[in-house]
């Protein structure tokens, strides 16, 4: 009986032991797996040598005056996105995929300013989306640290897209930002991930080269741009298979109002359809 007993309590220490190797093994090739597909992030929070999963542009009209009820849907369209408690209605069917680990953001302005410097137009802000850190795996990842990572992402593209909403006075270069921004090395260099373009505008293009208003002689007609336009880098964005989700802002004022039909919208229709560029969404902001 006493042998019997003193078998059994060595099979439980050999069975502990055994449970004990098995799990410093695992832990061991987890650390190891690890520490061997580590990969270091660069200046925009990007895996080194992965690179980033997609890239988003995402430009600010800043010629619009946005209501306080605009500015609110924006911003909480865009905590959406960023992975807050925000849930998709009617107004924002936005897939999480964009903002996903990875997802390289780049936001810019569409402002005669930006578009006029040396160095050309760069994003005012570029970074790569982190992972959320309720996904961290707690054997090779901080939870506290992701979670402080998260936090800063979030409250950096907060604090931006508040301030981008302030309306100042000048031109609406859409196209031209447009145009630049699909032929940037910024936006190109990550090869065959997939591209995506967010405008938050009015959509009523004003520059001395074209203007949807009327009395500029211009309007909506897309065969006369299309004429007019011949052979400029306006006939030609590269903008193969991107992306495009527009936040079409009311306007303000009737002159503004009446350019926004179903003109406008074919307008920007054709002229997204000759960059090859795939618009999923015009999402509606009433004023």
């Amino acid at each position: 009986m006493i042998r019997s007993v003193r078998k059994r309590k060595k099979r439980q220490k050999d069975l502990l032991g055994i449970i004990g190797i098995s799990f410093l093994l695992i832990c061991g090739g987890g650390f190891t797996y690890y520490s061997l597909t580590k990969d270091s992030l660069d200046e925009f929070m990007c895996w080194e040598k992965k690179g980033p999963n997609a890239v988003t542009a995402i430009i600010f009209d800043k010629s619009v005056k946005y209501s306080a009820e605009q500015v609110t849907d924006i911003e909480n369209s865009f905590k959406f996105w960023l992975k807050a408690q925000e849930p998709p209605t009617k107004n924002r069917p936005i897939d999480l995929k964009f903002f996903n680990e990875g997802n390289l953001i780049q936001v810019y302005v569409a402002d005669e300013e930006e578009l006029t410097k040396p160095e050309g137009l760069q994003p005012l802000k570029e970074l790569c989306a982190p992972k959320d850190f309720k996904e961290a795996n707690e054997l090779i990842e901080n939870p506290d640290f992701l979670e402080d990572e998260y936090n800063e992402f979030m409250q950096t593209f907060n604090d931006l897209i508040e301030s981008l909403l302030e309306k100042s006075e000048g031109m609406s270069p859409i196209m031209e930002t447009i145009v630049r921004i699909s032929n940037s090395e910024s936006f190109l260099k990550h090869g065959e991930v997939p591209h995506y373009l967010f405008i938050v505008s009015d959509m009523i293009q004003h520059t001395e080269n074209w203007s949807h208003y009327p009395d500029k002689n211009q309007g909506v007609n897309w065969e006369k741009f299309e004429k007019q336009m011949k052979g400029t880098v306006y006939m030609g964005p590269r903008l193969n298979q991107v992306e495009v989700q527009i936040f079409y802002a009311d306007g303000e004022s009737k002159r503004e109002k009446d350019i926004q039909s179903p003109g406008l919208m074919n307008f920007w229709g054709d002229f997204f359809k000759n960059g090859k560029a795939k618009v999923t969404y015009w999402i509606e902001m009433d004023g």
